[in-house]
Parts: structure tokens; C-alpha cells; sequence
């Protein structure tokens, strides 16, 4: 790939993740409505179309991520491109932006790579998997990887998964987007400056959106529902 192809698919791919974030916007927004009026199969329908737009926002994000103009060089792009699953792609790509780091520990980097590594495998790796069924049309009974048998445990896994689960799977993703992004736009400046800040704020948010529950959130609308006929009158 030359430089243009690399900052084209770089353009794109912006332009698609701006997209998709619109759309996710428009899919909470009928979640939300749905919660208020208690249409459980609009619940249903919207939160699967919200791990569609997980899975299309993953993809795309990632993409733009490698293709960052004058970043990764045409064989690093496709070394990460050929690696067997999302998770190894994502720790490809770690490993090729580490090197870039000027670090004055010889254990910097090994011990960096095994940080982001280990985030990789809590927030990236199971929604991945999750992704990968919902992509194949797998939304209530899912299958193996080879397609010769069911998965009862995973079924009720997808199954199970409400529209928090996929608003905190994308806060994870876009942390660890931004953690790798700075190293690798600024291994030396950026990276070094804010990476504990971004450790501090992931491991918090995280907290905090675990503590969620949709009927919560099902209460906190109706109220303000609520307020807000109050406050016309």
C-alpha cells in the first residue's frame, strides 16, 4: 500500500466512524423510548441492532486506527491485518507501536505491552467473540466456531445482554483506542504524558457502568419523562 492508499482508507474510515456514531445515537435513542413505554420487543429488536452497530463500529475504528497516516509502514498494516482474530490483531498492533517508545527502563516496553495486553484480553476479547456471533446472524442460539453444534452457555450469554452491556463495551473500546493511539501518533510525548491518566479514568468508568442496571435506567427516564410533563404544564 503507498502512502495516499493508507490516508484514503484512513479518510474512510473516519468518515464511517462519525457515521456509525450518529446511528448509535438514533438506536439509544429508541432503546430509551422502549424503556419508557415498556415495548419489550422494541427493546429486544433495538438492542440487537446496537450490537450490529458494536460490531461495525469495532471494525471500523480499528481500521482507522492502523491506517494512520505516516504511522505503520504497508507491511506492519498487513502484518496486523493477517493475524488470526480481532484480539491478535490488536495485540500485533501493540507490539509494532511499542517499538517506537524511547524508553530509558529496559523492562518499559515488556512491562507496557503486558499492561495493554492485559485490557485487551478483560474488554476487547469477550466482545469480540460476542461480535462474532451477532455478525453471523447468531442473535438467540449460537453456534461453534466450526458451525457443527450449538453453544447453550453463550446462547445465553447473547441472549442475556442488554444495551448497557454494549454502551460499556464500546466505553472500553474507545479507551483502549485512545491508550494505543497516543503511542502510536506519540510514543514519546503524548504516550508518556497521559497514559496513567487514561489507566485511571478506563478502570473508573468501568466501575461505575458496572454498577448499572437497565431497570435503573428504565426509572431515571421515566422521571425525567416525568419532570419534564411537569414542567409544560
Amino acid at each position: 500500500m503507498t502512502d495516499l492508499e493508507v490516508a484514503s482508507i484512513f479518510s474512510a474510515q473516519t468518515a464511517n466512524v462519525r457515521e456509525l456514531e450518529k446511528s448509535w445515537k438514533q438506536v439509544n435513542l429508541a432503546i430509551n423510548h422502549a424503556l419508557v413505554t415498556n415495548d419489550s420487543e422494541a427493546l429486544k429488536l433495538n438492542t440487537r441492532f446496537l450490537g450490529l452497530l458494536f460490531c461495525a463500529y469495532c471494525e471500523a475504528q480499528f481500521s482507522k486506527l492502523i491506517h494512520t497516516p505516516c504511522q505503520f509502514k504497508s507491511i506492519e498494516i498487513q502484518q496486523i491485518k493477517s493475524q488470526r482474530s480481532v484480539v491478535d490483531s490488536w495485540k500485533k498492533c501493540i507490539l509494532l507501536a511499542v517499538k517506537r517508545i524511547d524508553a530509558s527502563h529496559s523492562n518499559y516496553k515488556p512491562n507496557l505491552i503486558k499492561k495493554i495486553n492485559r485490557l485487551i484480553d478483560s474488554y476487547i476479547a469477550e466482545p469480540s467473540l460476542i461480535r462474532n456471533k451477532i455478525a453471523h446472524g447468531q442473535w438467540v442460539r449460537t453456534l461453534n466456531t466450526a458451525n457443527t453444534k450449538e453453544t447453550p452457555d453463550f446462547s445465553i450469554k447473547i441472549t442475556n445482554l442488554n444495551a448497557l452491556d454494549y454502551i460499556r463495551y464500546k466505553a472500553a473500546v474507545n479507551h483502549v483506542y485512545r491508550i494505543v493511539e497516543d503511542i502510536v501518533k506519540s510514543p514519546n510525548k503524548t504516550h508518556h504524558r497521559d497514559f496513567w491518566t487514561h489507566i485511571s479514568e478506563f478502570k473508573k468508568q468501568q466501575d461505575v457502568m458496572m454498577s448499572w442496571t437497565i431497570e435503573d435506567k428504565r426509572e431515571m427516564l421515566k422521571l425525567k419523562k416525568s419532570f419534564s410533563k411537569q414542567g409544560s404544564n
